[in-house]
């Protein structure tokens, strides 16, 4: 096997990959930051978009049971800040209320290099999402994100249920 073959080169779902979405979304929050487990629910609206009601696009597609991914994205989204913070393009700041990630100075300027489609979508996104989440209290967006966990991802198993009952018939 040779060195090529041996190495990791997924993208999806990387830390750089997600390391990109958390900067456009910290981008969009300067001069403030936020904790981890708002980025969690930022991450998966940014990806989800549509899911909200009057959201623009998904940038990814509707798959079923989508809503699992809150539960795994936290590690991914951990390792994507600190993928980002190895290069100064986020910055941690400790105090009583635990740990904000905020973006750098370094952070604009990376993202003004990123021209594809993909990134657009991101930075259009990601500033629809700061513009109509920012205000939610962290309790507010918990709350938000816990009733509409049965409905995202859910249209599938609707769908396949009557599926059922129309095969039945």
């Amino acid at each position: 096997m040779n060195l090529f073959e041996e190495r990791n080169t997924s993208v999806f779902n990387s830390p750089l990959e997600i390391g990109l979405r958390v900067l456009y979304l910290l981008n969009e929050l300067q001069p403030d930051g936020c904790d981890l487990q708002r980025l969690v629910y930022y991450d998966y609206i940014l990806v989800h978009s549509s899911d909200v009601p009057g959201g623009p696009k998904s940038i990814h597609p509707s798959i079923p049971h989508r809503t699992t991914e809150i539960l795994v994205k936290r590690e991914l989204v951990k390792k994507g800040l600190t993928l980002m913070h190895s290069k100064q393009l986020v910055d941690s700041v400790f105090d009583s209320t635990g740990i904000t990630y905020k973006a750098t100075e370094l952070t604009k300027p990376f993202l003004e290099y990123n021209k594809s489609e993909y990134a657009m979508s991101l930075k259009e996104i990601s500033s629809w999402l700061v513009n109509k989440f920012k205000p939610y209290s962290d309790e507010t967006l918990s709350l938000f994100i816990k009733n509409n966990l049965d409905v995202w991802g859910g249209e599938f198993s609707n769908e396949s249920l009557l599926r059922g009952i129309e095969n039945e018939q």
